[in-house]
């Protein structure tokens, strides 16, 4: 093989392996019929079936396996019937110029006919089987999709901070324990319910220990509004407006609204744009009977505490609320945001969970170690020490200082 001007020998089973982390590699043509490439990426709804196995397995185990008995039953009706078809036109096209005298062919097709029609009613009762197994596997679906959105709420940290990085194997593992710590119900909905609470608190309790203080309200954050887009509760129109505003130009817009600044009134206009609901809010700002409560939210120190004017209060989604909220009072965001996430998740994810460190040992395996990321001033020996003569370990906890000249100790 020549690289460049040399000849290199190599051996015929060499395999080179790369990997990128990019989400989508460009490659050029020449380069991409000499390659394999996988994409081993985790889709939303493909992670969404894969907890669903998960779920089943481990609410109903009979349910899964009886559902892997029937693939593979299916599988093999349906072999047996191409082997007959192929063994037809095999003794088909080997028989004589006259197929009435052939015997064996004649027999053939009477037993491949009765074989065919116990077959074909084997499938029929089994495909009914499986129809019935997948309409009880998918009430557990609430479950697994809520598991699939937390997920991508995960993997998308290492946006706001390289430092948050979560395996799938960690977040399944973490899935899977929830299904056997949390409360037990008989009643299907109870159990549902209960398991989508359990899921999304343990995730926010356990992703938070490793977050830093300013972010973990936009994680509760993104985690209520993660839910509500799956849902459908929040358009792909309303979140884009949301995150960037409006794209269209309104400057030729007159403002016709003397207490508004420009700025505002334009992004008015791009709300109107986003979603029917906003539809003639700037009108509603020059309405003589609406424009005191407008004018009480912009100047109020808690403007979320105001109620909207009627038509809009009762029409805005609480989504929809913050979205109007960014546009007159940025700067009183956070607290709305706090107020939106209580609303939809419920209070608990409005506050700074404490530290856990009892929590975090649970959570961990002799593989998984917890390391502790320090600033200034901060020293979690002593609860650590706590925690080993807590279990029975004192005895085995080892520290070493890691200062000037400790390299040889440790």
């Amino acid at each position: 093989m020549r690289l460049g001007d040399t000849d290199v020998p190599y051996s015929h089973e060499f395999k080179l392996l790369i990997t990128t982390k990019l989400a989508n590699p460009h490659y050029l043509p020449e380069i991409c019929i000499k390659v394999t490439l996988i994409n081993f990426t985790v889709t939303p709804e493909g992670l969404e079936d894969q907890l669903l196995v998960d779920v089943v397995k481990y609410e109903q185990p009979e349910l899964e396996q009886q559902k892997d008995q029937l693939v593979v039953q299916l599988s093999g009706f349906k072999r047996q019937l191409q082997e007959t078809e192929a063994k037809i036109l095999k003794l088909v096209s080997e028989a004589s110029d006259d197929i009435l005298n052939d015997e064996e062919l004649i027999i053939t097709l009477d037993q491949s006919k009765e074989t065919s029609i116990v077959i074909t009613d084997k499938m029929v009762e089994a495909e009914q089987t499986a129809k019935m197994i997948n309409e009880n596997r998918e009430s557990y679906r609430s479950v697994a999709r809520r598991g699939s959105v937390l997920y991508f709420v995960v993997a998308d940290l290492a946006l706001v901070d390289p430092m948050y990085q979560y395996s799938l194997e960690f977040f399944t593992r973490l899935f899977n324990r929830r299904l056997d710590k949390s409360e037990k119900s008989e009643v299907l909905q109870d159990r549902l319910a209960i398991l989508i609470a359990d899921v999304t608190e343990s995730f926010f309790l356990n992703i938070c220990r490793g977050l830093f203080e300013k972010d973990k309200l936009l994680y509760s954050f993104l985690n209520a509004a993660s839910v509500l887009r799956r849902a459908g509760d929040i358009t792909v129109e309303e979140w884009n407006c949301y995150l960037r505003g409006t794209t269209t130009d309104f400057s030729s817009h007159t403002n016709d609204v003397a207490y508004l600044e420009e700025k505002t009134y334009h992004k008015l206009l791009g709300l109107e744009e986003a979603h029917f609901s906003f539809k003639d809010i700037t009108k509603s700002f020059a309405d003589a009977g609406d424009s005191a409560t407008w004018k009480r939210i912009l100047s109020a120190e808690e403007p979320s505490a105001i109620s909207l004017p009627p038509l809009y209060e009762d029409r805005l989604s609480p989504f929809q609320k913050l979205m109007l909220a960014r546009v007159l009072r940025e700067e009183k965001l956070v607290p709305a945001i706090k107020a939106f996430v209580g609303a939809e998740l419920g209070e608990k994810f409005t506050e700074s969970p404490p530290f856990d460190l009892e929590g975090a040992a649970d959570d961990s395996t002799p593989g998984t170690p917890v390391i502790f990321v320090l600033s200034p001033g901060a020293d979690p020996i002593a609860d650590l020490i706590a925690l080993a003569q807590a279990r029975g370990m004192g005895e085995r906890i080892k520290i070493l200082s890691l200062g000037q000249g400790q390299g040889p100790i440790a």
